[in-house]
Formats: structure tokens, C-alpha cells, sequence
């Protein structure tokens, strides 16, 4: 009896070839304030697009104050919390889609975007 050809279960097989439209796709990593999450996250549900949010913290300029459990003083973190939200977009819209976030922001700073190109997307 003849095997057939194995494969290991972390190896993925495409069942077509890659697009060339997938291939012009960029990640966009916001990082922000909390409170900001909600209208980005809002913006990006209005152009029909997905994210995912993460807990991050940064060690930077910014210090953020706690009050202490007994609520007699601050005290200072060496962190500050920010939220990480994560989207795909097609290179086309890009553009488009950082002049909304930029928009629902109000004006406000303390928002950075790392934009990074996607090889190819692959749906499971």
C-alpha cells in the first residue's frame, strides 16, 4: 500500500495561489490612550473593517499616577497602559482610513500608527 504524502500539522498548503490584491495589503498597529479606543474602534467599523485590541504598556516620557490602596498619596509607574488595535487594510485605502482615525481623534496627540506591508492573508 502506497502512503500518501504527509504533512506536518503547522505547514499550510494553499488552495489557490496568493492574490496579487492581498499582497497589497498593510497592517496598521495603533497604539493609544484608553479612553481613545472607542472611537478609533468605531471609525474602523464604519469602513467595514475588523481589529483587535491588546493590552500593552510603554515605558516612556509619560508617567501615569495611581492612588494607593490605603488612598493616602500617588505614586508614580514606571509604565503607562496604552491599547495596541490591530487592522488590516488594501494599500488603496489606507490613506482614507488614517484621515478617519486622525478625524474621530479630535486633534488629540498621544496616537502612533505603525504601518507595516502583509505578505499575504490567509484565511483558515
Amino acid at each position: 500500500m502506497v502512503r500518501d504524502k504527509m504533512t506536518l500539522p503547522f505547514e499550510v498548503t494553499y488552495s489557490e495561489k496568493p492574490s496579487k490584491k492581498s499582497r497589497s495589503m498593510k497592517r496598521l498597529a495603533v497604539i493609544l490612550k484608553p479612553e481613545n479606543v472607542d472611537e478609533i474602534i468605531a471609525t474602523l467599523k464604519g469602513s467595514g473593517l475588523e481589529a483587535t485590541i491588546y493590552d500593552v504598556k510603554g515605558a516612556g516620557k509619560d508617567k501615569e499616577r495611581v492612588t494607593t490602596s490605603r488612598g493616602v498619596g500617588t505614586m508614580e509607574l514606571a509604565y503607562t497602559t496604552r491599547k495596541l488595535v490591530a487592522t488590516v487594510v488594501n494599500s488603496d485605502d489606507m490613506e482614507d482610513v488614517l484621515g478617519r482615525m486622525k478625524k474621530a481623534l479630535g486633534g488629540q496627540s498621544g496616537a502612533v500608527v505603525v504601518v507595516t506591508p502583509v505578505d499575504d492573508l490567509i484565511r483558515l
